[in-house]
């Protein structure tokens, strides 16, 4: 039954030819198989590597993507274009025991979906630090209590799966971080029908690992969005952590504008507006970063659209806050600055939902990308 095999790679020009050549061998006779890459536009120029590994063997294909980065939306797009009916991802850096995708294939004879696993008996890992060991396994644990996903190793990011079964849990997926596979696990939720593969994870032989912080709490907030049955949006989550962070900017450029002479009303205007700026650039990088605005053009768009939008919130935050001000000092007999300070919460408050759902539907819609 015909295979694809999809390698989502970025700046894996000094390992890519070694993972073909690794398939090749690991699929020996058989000819009924492809090979996707999904390259980001490496700077490496991995994608120019791929074509010509391509012009080669016409097995190789290549989507380059130039709209948007990020490893789990480019498995997702390699599995959406994938011709095979069997399909498997692996990454290009030979850390997978690409000798097992064979095995993995011939799994789905029975399982609709099969896991390679470094924690099924047989499998292992070569060369992590005790601490890196601890954290893969705490983060598992997570899963496990979680979502109640009854696999050795959910967040492996080799595996294999029908096309039908794919096709059926893609409109449910949310691509994003590192977490594709816990995802369709989640969604999947029949345990039974899936298998693990053990396999030795490696070590890396070229290039840079794209483990990060900005990837382990992506992990985080996916797994209290998948949790929540989407109820939390993990992209709101994110969107209010820099809204707290505005917080912050709003009361230091308000204490420093009051202590000029402004009055309370301008000093918390001048305020709001330093911390829409902020939290723009914050936004585009980190909450919206699978849809980030790139280039002059862009980044002119997006900051108007923000700002506008954020000018209505300001609106809200700043009539809120004044409301409530009074309010506050009627009932709780707080000085004028305290009460202030407590009012300005609500107004951000009111402000946060309003200016998410706008910039969600028109900020960051013109690339539509997914939520």
């Amino acid at each position: 039954m015909y295979a694809s095999i999809i390698l989502p790679t970025y700046n894996e020009r000094e390992n890519l030819a070694a993972c073909v050549e690794a398939v090749r061998t690991a699929m020996g006779a058989r000819k009924d198989w492809e090979i996707i890459v999904v390259d980001d536009d490496s700077p490496d120029r991995t994608w120019e590597l791929a074509e010509q590994l391509g012009e080669q063997d016409p097995r190789v294909r290549l989507y380059r993507r130039l709209d948007r980065k990020g490893l789990s939306s480019a498995i997702v797009d390699g599995l959406a274009m994938a011709a095979g009916q069997r399909l498997l991802v692996t990454d290009a850096d030979l850390q997978h025991d690409i000798a097992k995708i064979p095995d993995l294939l011939a799994a789905l004879d029975t399982a609709e979906i099969s896991v390679g696993s470094r924690y099924v008996g047989g499998g292992g890992i070569s060369d992590w630090s005790a601490h890196r060991r601890f954290a893969s396994r705490m983060a598992t644990q997570a899963c496990h209590l979680l979502l109640r996903v009854r696999v050795t190793d959910p967040m492996s990011g080799f595996f294999a799966i029908r096309r039908g079964i794919f096709e059926r849990l893609a409109p449910q997926l949310n691509p994003r971080g590192y977490k594709v596979l816990m995802e369709l696990l989640h969604w999947h939720g029949k345990p039974e029908r899936v298998v693990e593969v053990a396999y030795t994870f490696n070590p890396r032989r070229a290039g840079e690992s794209k483990l990060s912080s900005g990837v382990i709490w992506d992990y985080g907030l996916s797994l209290l969005e998948l949790a929540s049955r989407r109820f939390i949006s993990a992209r709101f989550l994110k969107y209010g952590m820099v809204g707290a962070s505005g917080v912050l900017v709003q009361y230091l450029a308000f204490h420093l504008l009051w202590k000029h002479p402004l009055s309370q009303s301008l000093a918390l205007a001048a305020a709001i507006a330093t911390a829409a700026v902020s939290n723009y650039l914050i936004n585009n990088i980190w909450t919206f970063g699978d849809r980030r605005h790139r280039g002059a053009r862009q980044l002119l768009t997006g900051a108007l659209w923000f700002l506008a939008i954020s000018g209505s919130g300001a609106v809200i935050n700043h009539a809120v806050s004044l409301d409530a001000k009074t309010w506050i000092l009627a009932v709780t007999g707080l000085s004028d600055e305290r009460a202030l300070d407590v009012a300005q919460l609500v107004g951000i408050g009111f402000a946060t939902a309003w200016n998410y759902l706008l910039n969600r539907s028109f900020t960051w819609s013109f690339q539509d990308k997914p939520e």
